[in-house]
């Protein structure tokens, strides 16, 4: 079950990494991942999630 789990959260982080580089926005993509994931009820990123995906916390100019 937890790899099921780690598969579906990888699958949200992927699309939403997608749907942030097609979005005109000033939030920083953790964030935008982060709401993601708490609309769907998950909790939000950690740093090494971050680091895993490299991530960056600065917002887009």
């Amino acid at each position: 079950m937890r790899f099921t789990e780690e598969k579906s959260r990888h699958e949200i982080i992927t699309r939403a990494k997608i749907s942030y580089m097609e979005q005109k926005t000033n939030m920083s993509m953790r964030a935008w991942i982060d709401r993601e994931l708490r609309e769907i009820g998950l909790p939000a990123m950690s740093d090494e999630e971050c680091r895993n995906y490299a991530l960056s916390a600065l917002p887009r100019f």
